[in-house]
């Protein structure tokens, strides 16, 4: 079953590279540039996808951080935060 879809494969491949000996000069270079753009752009989404994973856990971790150092030396009016930093002297009106 494997080897039929392997066979497939390679009989297709070799089919598409015929078709491509077979365009005048100015197509063939469209093409390959076309292909060389899709190639790269997958590499370029595999580092997107890897380093988008990274980039967002390390922004969970600061803002956790930050929210943490927040709350310290605050006081809570039911499900709100009030830090002391905040208060300050009243200014007059």
């Amino acid at each position: 079953m494997i080897e039929r879809i392997l066979a497939g494969l390679g009989l297709a491949l070799c089919v598409l590279l015929l078709l491509r000996m077979a365009l005048p000069e100015g197509p063939r270079r469209r093409l390959d540039a076309a292909w060389r753009g899709v190639l790269q752009g997958g590499r370029h989404l595999g580092r997107r996808v890897w380093h988008g994973r990274r980039h967002r856990q390390r922004a969970a971790r600061e803002a956790e951080d930050a929210i943490r150092r927040a709350q310290r030396g605050a006081r809570r009016d039911g499900n709100v935060v009030r830090p002391e930093s905040f208060k300050g002297p009243d200014k007059p009106h």
